[in-house]
């Protein structure tokens, strides 16, 4: 049984017999499992409408199967609070091993939830674009003017390329305290390192074409792939070693 001081002055010694931080590393592996799943299942929903499209096109796309695209919404909003519970329970792993004054897991968590709330912007430009576009909102006069659907739609496009930087760091802090405690397996901290320099050198494609498909946008694409197998590795490694100490979590 470990009994640690309490944090404020006067405050009752803190007892951890490890099931708390099983529990955590537990819940944490379910949200990123369900993070993974969730995202996999939007594979079978419709994709955003393209900005390059005239805006009565995007209002047709939209109509034409709402009920689709309001699930895609649903879906992305239950990966949101996945993302966020996986987030808190790997921070709090990582603090183990750093410490209550570690950067590295600071840098994490607090990246991870500016990545979090820019995908959320993103998709609340999503919902402007399907209420907008909604069948009662035309009988009632209350939807927009086709003119303003693309430029809602590249608002979307951009906030959600706007997570990118937060990407970054979010994987730099992750790369630092695996590396530097243990806390997780070694190599996944070479892999959060590996997704940190993709992503980075994918911040250039900002300045590309977006109708060319360029080498910077093909690194974006891959490091979006290196983010889903680092979740997926991180939950299945916190399933396996749950409440077990940095020593032993390799």
């Amino acid at each position: 049984m470990d009994v640690r001081s309490g944090s404020a002055v006067g405050a009752p010694p803190v007892v951890d017999d490890g099931r708390r931080a099983r529990t955590w590393d537990l819940v944490a592996a379910a949200a990123g499992l369900l993070l993974i799943a969730f995202f996999v299942a939007s594979f079978f929903t419709p994709g955003t409408p393209s900005a390059e499209n005239a805006g009565d096109v995007i209002a047709s796309e939209l109509t034409a199967d709402r009920s689709g695209h309001q699930f895609s919404l649903f879906l992305g909003f239950l990966a949101d609070v996945a993302f966020l519970v996986f987030l808190a329970g790997v921070w709090s792993r990582l603090r183990r091993g750093e410490g209550p004054g570690g950067m590295f897991a600071g840098l994490f968590a607090i990246a991870g939830a500016a990545f979090a709330a820019l995908l959320m912007v993103s998709e609340g430009f999503y919902v402007a674009l399907v209420q907008a576009a909604a069948t009662d909102a035309v009988d009632s006069g209350e939807a927009l003017d086709p003119s303003a659907f693309p430029p809602l739609a590249v608002l979307n496009d951009w906030a959600g390329s706007a997570v990118v930087p937060a990407g970054v760091a979010m994987f730099l802090g992750a790369a630092g305290a695996v590396l530097a405690t243990r806390a997780l397996p070694a190599w996944l901290g070479w892999l959060a390192a590996l997704t940190a320099v993709v992503l980075l050198v994918s911040l250039a494609g900002v300045f590309e074409d977006p109708s060319e498909d360029g080498v910077l946008g093909i690194a974006g694409f891959i490091g979006f792939l290196l983010f889903l197998v680092w979740v997926l590795a991180a939950s299945v490694a916190l399933l396996l070693k749950a409440g077990r100490g940095p020593e032993t979590a390799r």
